[in-house]
This record gives structure tokens, C-alpha cells and sequence, in this order.
């Protein structure tokens, strides 16, 4: 058995040796103290009643102080008679309350208390590692996001730019087709054969997608290289393929052309008028044909794109790839504490308590918050003659007898 136990047993024990006098005498001395209480009253009743008939005179004064000091020595004598039986009481509930305070994990300083303090710094640990591998995991999932639109809006880029160029050149032969007289048809006709149809192997577009922030240079380099390699098949094949056939189409009708040109030139000038408007309105008819083809084609494409854009994020709703294992965490509560780190703090805290509750409070309730700071201000202004000057703060002399 420890010290601090034999200690309290023998304080236990000492105290129920003493405990069956002091009870027995308790009952004796509380008669004498309720005669006491009774008397006391009942002199303080008959006092009152007299001032109260005839007024306070000097005489009535002198008695009531006389009677204020006797009833001082009474309220004496009687803590002195319960006194040994209330030490008593609080020395037995004093050993039994450290018994109980040195097993409480809410006391600082106790054994408890510095497991509780163990627990309490292994569940923030626990909390800061899983707090960092969401924002690992979150931070992996907007890359990937990143990556996903960033390649999307450079395969369109460039197919933009692709359609530009093919346009373009698309543009060139139909101003030959258009620029052709009866004195260039060798020159145009020759032009128009020999022009290419195979794409430049050194077309490399600069893109115009601005880069994610949270993707390096180089790995936005990689993807927009990756998604022109994949590209460059497709667009060598569409370039031929446009360029050639409109190509083919241009000197197929050259001859009936230049029949026209001819049959112009040999008629009359409103016959030649005639025949001039006829080529241009076939040739702005089927400029508008090969447009609105070109156009359709586009618009089935973006289409597709949506379609697909559409599967990929219906898919990634129902993607468990991302799912981690259950680890170990401790049951905890969080709550936030403030730490006040300069004077300043605690009239910042008691602006917004205020602000908050505070000012919706009733005069009783602020006047209990605040009695040690108004007790203050009252014995500054008893003693030192310092006052608050406001209207919403009244001094009042608050005048005792002695």
C-alpha cells in the first residue's frame, strides 16, 4: 500500500472515530443555533417595525448598530459550534474527490490525462495523413481532369487549323477556276495540274490552348506532340483526298470551259454577257454545294465528339479504380480553440462574442458576465476619482453605515 493511501485510510478512519460525537452532538447544536437564528430575527423584526412607526432617529441608529454587531458575533458563535462537523464533512469528501480527480482524464497533469494527451496527438497525426492523402488524391484527379481536356482542346486546335489550311488551299484553286481566260487557259490549266495534293511533312501548327497550370511544360509539350502524331495520318489522307478531287473536278470541266470562253468570244456582246453570268452562277452554285457539304461534315464530326465526350464522363462515374483500402482511424471530435497571440486578440474575441450574442443579451446576464470588470471601474473611480465619461454608464453612491 502507497504512502498517499495509508495516508487517506488513516484520515478515513480517523474521522469515523470522531464522526459518532460530532453527530451526536450535532442535534444539540442545532437547537442552539436555530434559538439563535429565531431570537435574532425576531429582534431584527421588532426593530424595524419600530423605525418604521415612528422614523429613523439617532437613538434608533445607535440601537441598530448595537444590534448588527451582536448579530455579527452571533453568526460567529454559531460557525463555531457547526464547525467541527462541516470540517469534517469536507475533509472526508476532499480524500474521496482527489481519489476520483487523480483517475480523471480531463485534469491536467493526471496519469489518464497523458494517455488522453497520447490519443490526442495520434489522432491528429492520423487526421494530417489522411488530410494529405486527399489532397494527394485530389490533386491527381484535376491532373488527370488536366490532361484529359487539355488533349481535347488541342486535337480540336489543330483540327481548326487543319480546316483552315484545307480551305484555304480549297480558296486557291477556285480563284484559278475563276481567273481563266480564253490568253491564260494553257497557264491556269497547267498551274492547276501540277499543284500539290500531298500535305507538307513539315506542318506543324502552333497550338493556341493555353497549358494547365497544373501540368508541367514538358508534359503539355508530350501530349500535344502525341495528339499531332496521332493526327498526322488523318489529316495527310483528308488533305489528299479533298485537294486531288477538287483538283481533278477543276480540270475535268476546263475544256467545257474553255468551249464556253470560245462560244462567247464568237457571239454577240449580249450573248457573251449572257454566257459570262451562266459560268459564274453554276460556279457560286457549286462553291455553295462543296460549302455546305464541308459544313455538314464538320457539324457530324463535332457530333461524334459530343457523343463520345458524353460515354467517357457517363464511364468515369462508375470508375472504382480510384477506391483505397480501409486503413485505421481513431474515433475523434474536432472542434476549433483559439490561441490568442497578442493583447489585441482578446478585444477581437469579445467584439465578435459580442456582435454575435452578446449585444442580444439581457442587462441581468451582462451584468453577471461582467461584474469583475465593473467592480474594477468602481473601485477605480472610489479610489483613484477616474471616471467613464459616456451617457450609457451612471455613477451612483452606494452609502453604508459603519
Amino acid at each position: 500500500m502507497s504512502t498517499q493511501e495509508t495516508t487517506t485510510s488513516l484520515t478515513i478512519a480517523s474521522s469515523a472515530d470522531n464522526v459518532g460525537t460530532i453527530v451526536r452532538n450535532t442535534p444539540e447544536a442545532f437547537r442552539k443555533n436555530q434559538l439563535s437564528h429565531d431570537n435574532c430575527l425576531r429582534a431584527c423584526e421588532t426593530l424595524i417595525a419600530k423605525i418604521k412607526e415612528t422614523g429613523m432617529s439617532d437613538d434608533l441608529d445607535k440601537t441598530a448598530a448595537t444590534y448588527l454587531d451582536r448579530t455579527r458575533r452571533t453568526i460567529k458563535a454559531m460557525t463555531e459550534m457547526r464547525s467541527p462537523l462541516t470540517k469534517l464533512f469536507d475533509q472526508v469528501r476532499k480524500e474521496f474527490t482527489t481519489l476520483e480527480n487523480d483517475i480523471d482524464p480531463t485534469k491536467n497533469g493526471t496519469i489518464p490525462f497523458q494517455l488522453q494527451q497520447l490519443r490526442n496527438e495520434y489522432a491528429a497525426k492520423k487526421r494530417e495523413e489522411e488530410e494529405a492523402r486527399r489532397r494527394a488524391e485530389e490533386a491527381k484527379k484535376q491532373a488527370d481532369i488536366a490532361r484529359q481536356q487539355y488533349r481535347a482542346a488541342c486535337e480540336e486546335d489543330y483540327k481548326v487549323k487543319f480546316n483552315d489550311l484545307v480551305v484555304a488551299r480549297l480558296n486557291e484553286l477556285t480563284d484559278l477556276n475563276s481567273s481563266v481566260t480564253l490568253d491564260n487557259y494553257k497557264a491556269v490549266y497547267d498551274t492547276v495540274s501540277r499543284y500539290a495534293v500531298e500535305l507538307s511533312a513539315d506542318w506543324t501548327p502552333q497550338s493556341s490552348v493555353r497549358m494547365p497550370y497544373n501540368l508541367s511544360p514538358d508534359e503539355s509539350r508530350n501530349i500535344r506532340g502525341d495528339v499531332m502524331r496521332r493526327l498526322t495520318g488523318q489529316f495527310a489522307e483528308q488533305y489528299r483526298s479533298e485537294i486531288s478531287d477538287y483538283r481533278q473536278e477543276i480540270l475535268d470541266k476546263l475544256p467545257s470551259k474553255k468551249a464556253e470562253l470560245e462560244r462567247a468570244a464568237q457571239a454577240s456582246a449580249e450573248e457573251a454577257r449572257r454566257i459570262a453570268e451562266e459560268i459564274k452562277q453554276r460556279e457560286a452554285a457549286e462553291l455553295a454545294r462543296k460549302e455546305a457539304e464541308r459544313i455538314a461534315r464538320e457539324q457530324e464530326e463535332a457530333r461524334k465528339k459530343e457523343v463520345q465526350k458524353a460515354g467517357a464522363e457517363a464511364a468515369s462515374l462508375f470508375d472504382l479504380t480510384q477506391a483505397t483500402a480501409q486503413t485505421y482511424q481513431p474515433k475523434t471530435k474536432v472542434a476549433k480553440k483559439i490561441r490568442i497571440n497578442s493583447p489585441e486578440g482578446y478585444l477581437k474575441a469579445l467584439m465578435m462574442w459580442w456582435a454575435k450574442e452578446g449585444s442580444a443579451m439581457s442587462h441581468e446576464e451582462l451584468a453577471k458576465i461582467f461584474k469583475k470588470q465593473i467592480t474594477f471601474c468602481e473601485k477605480l473611480a472610489t479610489k483613484e476619482g477616474e471616471f467613464i465619461n459616456d451617457p450609457a454608464i451612471e455613477y451612483i453612491d452606494d452609502i453604508k453605515a459603519q
